[in-house]
């Protein structure tokens, strides 16, 4: 199943959900009997897609429970750190099992800061220096960055091109060739 086709069928579930909830809790009212038997949580679990029982089971929660963690994490803006954290606050489960469940839903994580892993790789092989010096001097741009700016012709950024043993046209054309290919990703 695909990510967009999984995400329509979460939150297709939460939808109704929310509407049948609030619907079932006033029509079972105090008082007013239900003409039927209750469904049996075979029947309730059929409705929604296949992989979320199966899920809430690989973390140890029921369904439900599921449910919300994935509203909790929809509201905290999907697969990030506040999500998982989210979905593990709103489930109880550890934070490692959340990123788990997170990422088979809304699919992995993609880090598009520049001083992440994918970023710091890739630095390092367009400059062919090492990801340790790469990451150090993707510190240090952040730094600056920060600090008012980076300007590719100060004294501050030639240090950082001359540490990493390149010039300073290299390390700017290495850093706007990072800058694109990481907002495209």
């Amino acid at each position: 199943m695909s990510v967009r086709h999984r995400r329509l069928a979460v939150a297709g579930v939460i939808a109704a959900t929310a509407i049948a909830v609030p619907a079932a809790a006033l029509a079972s009212g105090a008082g007013s009997p239900s003409g039927k038997p209750a469904p049996s949580s075979a029947a309730s679990k059929s409705a929604g897609p296949a992989e979320l029982p199966a899920l809430a089971a690989s973390a140890g929660i029921g369904v439900s429970r599921l449910q919300a963690g994935l509203v909790a994490v929809k509201q905290a803006s999907g697969n990030s750190a506040a999500g998982v954290a989210a979905f593990a606050a709103s489930t109880g489960v550890s934070t490692a099992t959340a990123q788990r469940i997170v990422d088979a839903v809304f699919g992995t994580r993609v880090d598009r800061s520049l001083t992440g892993p994918a970023a710091v790789s890739m630095l390092a092989t367009r400059l062919g220096v090492s990801t340790g010096a790469a990451q150090r001097a993707l510190q240090q741009i952040g730094a600056l960055s920060r600090q008012g700016g980076v300007d590719p012709t100060g004294p501050a950024f030639a240090t950082l091109a001359h540490d990493l043993g390149v010039s300073p046209a290299r390390l700017a054309a290495a850093m706007d060739g990072l800058k694109q290919s990481m907002a495209s990703k």
